[in-house]
C-alpha cells in the first residue's frame, strides 16, 4: 500500500512533468510564431523590394524613351532621298532633313561641310554642331573641337556661315540654336539626339 506522502510525491512529480511539457508546447509556439512573422516580414520586404525594382526600371524606360528630347522638333521630309540640295532650300538653318548627296561625310572635326551631306550625315543618327563666328573665336572653336572629338562616331564639329545663332546643334528633325556657349546643353544634345534618325544602324 503506497503512503499518503509517496502519492503526493508522485503526483508532484506528474505535475512537474506536465507542466514541463506545457512549457515546451508554448515555446514551441511561440517560436513558430515568431518564425511565421519573420517570413511575413521577409515577404513583405522582398515584395517592396519588387515593386520599387519595377518602378525603377519603367521610370528608366519612359525617361529614355518617351522624355522629350531636347531640341525643337522639326518636320522632316528626304529620307533616303539621294538628289543633292532642293530647289527651294531646307526648312531650317542649318537644315535638319531633306535631300542629300549619296555619300556621308566622315565624322569629326571638319573645316566646312555642305548642307547636303550634313543632312545625310543627320540621316545616319548623327548630330551637327556648327558655329559661326566671323570674329576670332578660337576659345570657342577649341571647346567645340574638345567635346566633338570624344565620339568616334556620329558627331561632327564644323564651322557654318549661314546663320545668325553662335552655335546650332542639330539632328534628324531636331534643332536648338545658342547665343552662347553651353557646355552642359551641348552635351545634353548630343547624348540625347544621336542615332535618332532613319538610317541610325549605319556606321
Amino acid at each position: 500500500m503506497v503512503s499518503r506522502a509517496e502519492s503526493e510525491r508522485r503526483e508532484a512529480k506528474r505535475q512537474a512533468k506536465q507542466l514541463r511539457r506545457q512549457g515546451r508546447r508554448e515555446q514551441w509556439e511561440r517560436d513558430d510564431q515568431r518564425t511565421r512573422s519573420r517570413q511575413r516580414v521577409r515577404a513583405a520586404g522582398i515584395g517592396v523590394l519588387g515593386l520599387v525594382s519595377v518602378t525603377v526600371v519603367v521610370a528608366g524606360l519612359w525617361f529614355a524613351f518617351f522624355q522629350p528630347r531636347p531640341g525643337r522638333s522639326v518636320g522632316t521630309s528626304g529620307a533616303g532621298v539621294h538628289t543633292g540640295q532642293p530647289s527651294e532650300g531646307y526648312s531650317t538653318t542649318p537644315p535638319t532633313s531633306g535631300p542629300h548627296l549619296p555619300q556621308a561625310p566622315p565624322w569629326g572635326v571638319q573645316d566646312e561641310i555642305s548642307e547636303p551631306l550634313q543632312v545625310h550625315a543627320l540621316e545616319h543618327g548623327g548630330v551637327l554642331v556648327q558655329y559661326n563666328c566671323p570674329e576670332s573665336c578660337a576659345v570657342l572653336v577649341s571647346r567645340l573641337n574638345s567635346i566633338g572629338t570624344r565620339y568616334e562616331s556620329k558627331v561632327i564639329v564644323a564651322p557654318y556661315s549661314k546663320m545668325t545663332a553662335l552655335i546650332a546643334l542639330t539632328s534628324w528633325g531636331k534643332i536648338d540654336l545658342l547665343d552662347e556657349f553651353d557646355v552642359g546643353r551641348v552635351e545634353k544634345f548630343i547624348e540625347k539626339n544621336r542615332n535618332h534618325a532613319p538610317e541610325s544602324f549605319v556606321p
